[in-house]
């Protein structure tokens, strides 16, 4: 086994061991018969328009990705552009020890467009980087608006306060300076990361409504986009597996947020599964994709 390889599968075995870990802590914190029943009693109306906030919050994601791809002169078709978005998430979900998502599109559009890899990985990482930007961003505006986030702060609220003022002007800075390519679509790229998040927020009232969940909702909220923030590092398996859970559930203490475990829990448990099946919509595409890159290989 090589050394990227072995790298790789290294990797994967820390994330498997995070996971555990966390998934073994919160079902000693939970009643797994009350979780049962509140997953099992889900209302489907409200899990449908969560199910579609969250799949239009991609949608808006997959246009943000394309406007990265227009700075670097690789103009991609909306519709192929949209393809490959879902294919991607169906790699990063079915195939965790795999190339990824961001590399088989790097790799694919390398092989198909001969488009610079060194562009294509800037891309790609500046496109995590604006989603994770405007996370935090409605991190620290959630925690403001009202809940227990400020006062679990005590003397040090004034810090969510200085996070909610500079993120932005430390992203344009890091662009300005380590991404000059992309200073074009800066502002639009923005705009859409903060809509996409949004989105992720709406399907979490629709989820939460689903739930049965009735008070507490900006202490959700505020524990949601925190764990979208950490599943957003390469800690955790795809989804934030093991680590979204533990921090919903960790966040929902007595002495934290005092919110109901199992419900949490439950929350947690169902954007993961509403995660997975909408990268499923990836297999739809993914023969039509991998038609694109035998031809690719032989040209």
């Amino acid at each position: 086994m090589d050394k990227q390889k072995r790298k790789k599968w290294l990797k994967l075995a820390a994330q498997l061991v995070i996971a555990v870990v966390a998934i073994y802590f919160v079902i000693g914190e939970i009643d797994l018969e009350e979780y049962k029943n509140r997953l099992l009693g889900v209302d489907i109306g409200w899990l449908v328009l969560a199910v579609l906030a969250f799949n239009l919050s991609k949608l808006i994601a997959a246009f943000r990705l394309n406007h990265f791809f227009q700075a670097i002169q690789l103009d991609l078709n909306a519709q192929f552009n949209l393809k490959l978005y879902y294919v991607g998430m169906l790699y990063n979900q079915v195939f965790p020890g795999g190339i990824g998502g961001d590399g088989y599109k790097v790799y694919l559009l390398n092989k198909r467009f001969k488009s610079p890899v060194k562009g294509l990985i800037a891309a790609t990482l500046l496109d995590r980087i604006s989603g994770v930007v405007a996370l935090g961003f409605l991190t620290f505006l959630m925690a403001l608006i009202g809940g227990e986030a400020y006062g679990l702060m005590e003397g040090y609220g004034f810090l969510i306060w200085v996070g909610l003022f500079i993120a932005y002007p430390c992203y344009y800075l890091l662009v300005y300076f380590l991404f000059p390519t992309f200073k074009k679509v800066n502002h639009i790229t923005n705009l859409q990361s903060l809509v996409s998040q949004i989105l992720q927020v709406l399907c979490a009232f629709f989820m939460l409504k689903s739930l049965s969940v009735t008070d507490g909702y900006l202490d959700y909220f505020t524990l949601f986009l925190t764990s979208s923030v950490a599943a957003a590092f390469p800690i955790s398996l795809p989804g934030g597996l093991g680590v979204r859970e533990g921090i919903m559930v960790l966040g929902a203490a007595p002495d934290l947020f005092n919110l109901d475990k199992n419900a949490a829990l439950a929350f947690a448990s169902l954007f993961f599964l509403i995660t997975l099946f909408s990268s499923l919509i990836g297999l739809i595409y993914l023969r039509q994709v991998k038609s694109i890159e035998a031809k690719s290989k032989g040209n």
